[in-house]
């Protein structure tokens, strides 16, 4: 059977490589029947020399095909479209020479049954304001480049094939046991190495806790705060769970609104609550504590930026005191050094570790190494408390711009949460527009400002306590100058509106 010359072309100029064009042009005639079964290709020299492109791009691209079963090589014969393609891909032409799937060939699934919701936390850069209050955002500029690189240099040169070994599913040793130092020193807490689990952030923590607690559990129930983090309460509900929402005052969580609750775990962010700002007053700790004891309950506690205080002395950890087991603490270092590191940990107590092992290795088989060794070189060098002094002043700076700006432009409102973190809730002032006005009118004058939808925020009950009236201002992202203009040209465009 002879070869022929195909009516292919390829365009240098075109984004995608000259052996990816060659490969899908082909396989799009293959499919509509325009190359049938049976027909010899063009040997490789042959197309190279009628295309005008390497030989061995030709080989590369007809590789792919003959990978994917769309063509087959006989010796001595030449190169032929395959009698027998891939279910998948198999297209019937119908009478009008439109192609259609072969439904008798192609078995569908059933439909999955999962069911969620997305929290909202990337966005697109091109498409942000230029002055952006998103939260939980740290400031570019205070990333630790030049430790970074000498870090990773130092760990590729020695690594000794490391890299291409698969790693202990509960984290690298050195940082597990960098980060319980750490944490003994920072945050009152005392765990063994062999407690911290490594996960994919705090996110990849719920996710592993959810594992635990809520898969394949009927009747499973989660007491969350109200209004509390999305990405908590989207998760918990993506698992059925029955949501329990418990309100927040200026103490942080009610504890006395968990009594008659008949789940087992209940969601915190006592050093600062999110969104509101608070802290969780030791009274209401130690009630939540006893509570845990008396009914063999879990807490998950979620300390996601405590690294940040402002005011006052640092907060012990609720974990820190607990005696009995019944606190598993949550850390991170998207907020202190930066979220695409995807590293974050809990400490469980030790009746979980087996469970979580067998779970993390279920889902990714283990973190990053390369990412973990230069965090626990940053921990144990101690380059990391220096880095969190340096970048604390300077997230002190834009606190304290925020707080000047909305008292001179916006006075009458009030902002919760100052002593700490890495954001502020603004409580608009009756005079202001609804926070969903605000943030239009913001953005078009190049000002990202957030309610709560926006903002990774979630609180239950029509109508919501805060939603309406409130603002999440994420301030670390944003340099002193910057925050002063953004929010003198939202008090312009107010003044005009």
């Amino acid at each position: 059977m002879m070869s022929m010359n195909l009516i292919i072309t390829v365009d240098r100029n075109d984004e995608r490589s000259l052996q990816t064009q060659l490969y899908e042009a082909l396989r799009e005639q293959i499919l509509k029947g325009s190359l049938p079964a049976g027909k010899r290709l063009p040997s490789t020299r042959s197309m190279s020399e009628q295309l005008g492109i390497a030989r061995n791009t030709v080989m590369l691209a007809y590789e792919r095909l003959a990978a994917e079963d769309y063509i087959t090589s006989r010796a001595k014969a030449g190169i032929f479209v395959n009698h027998k393609l891939p279910d998948a891909t198999v297209l019937l032409r119908n009478g009008h020479g439109a192609a259609q799937p072969l439904r008798k060939r192609l078995r569908l699934g059933k439909n999955p049954t999962f069911t969620g919701r997305s929290p909202q936390l990337w966005h697109e850069k091109r498409t942000r304001p230029q002055f952006d209050f998103f939260v939980g955002r740290p400031h570019p500029a205070g990333f630790p480049t030049t430790f970074w690189q000498r870090a990773v240099t130092r760990h590729l040169t020695y690594a000794r094939g490391t890299q291409t070994e698969y790693g202990d599913p509960q984290g690298l040793a050195a940082l597990r046991e960098a980060i319980a130092a750490h944490l003994a020193e920072t945050r009152g807490i005392s765990p063994g190495a062999d407690q911290i689990m490594i996960t994919s952030g705090i996110q990849g923590a719920l996710n592993l806790l959810a594992r635990i607690f809520l898969a394949g559990a009927s009747k499973a129930s989660v007491a969350v705060e109200n209004p509390c983090y999305q990405g908590a309460a989207y998760l918990f509900g993506s698992y059925g769970a029955s949501i329990c929402p418990i309100d927040v005052d200026e103490q942080g969580i009610i504890v006395s609104q968990l009594e008659g609750f008949m789940g087992n775990l209940v969601y915190v962010t006592p050093s600062h609550q999110f969104p509101t700002g608070c802290t969780l007053s030791l009274d209401r700790r130690l009630h939540l504590l006893d509570w845990a004891y008396q009914t063999g309950s879990y807490i998950i506690e979620d300390d996601y930026d405590s690294d940040f205080r402002y005011d006052g002395p640092p907060l012990t950890a609720l974990a820190g005191l607990d005696r009995n087991g019944h606190v598993i603490y949550l850390g991170t270092f998207s907020k202190s050094i930066g979220a695409g590191l995807r590293i974050g940990y809990a400490v469980l107590p030790r009746h979980l570790i087996d469970p979580a092992r067998i779970v993390k290795t279920l889902t990714d088989n283990g973190a990053p190494w390369l990412e973990q060794a230069v965090i626990a070189d940053f921990l144990k060098e101690g380059a990391f408390l220096r880095h969190l002094r340096r970048i604390r002043r300077s997230y002190m700076g834009a606190r304290d711009a925020v707080v000047e700006a909305v008292a001179k432009h916006f006075p009458g409102g009030e902002l919760l949460g100052q002593e700490c973190g890495m954001h502020m809730m603004w409580t608009l002032p009756p005079n202001l527009p609804s926070a969903n006005e605000m943030h239009r009118l913001a953005r078009n004058c190049g000002v990202g400002l957030y309610p709560f939808a926006g903002a990774a925020v979630h609180e239950y009950g029509t109508p919501g306590r805060f939603r309406e009236r409130s603002l999440v201002l994420g301030y670390t992202g944003l340099g002193q100058e910057d925050i002063r203009e953004a929010f003198g040209r939202v008090a312009d465009i107010l003044a005009l509106s």
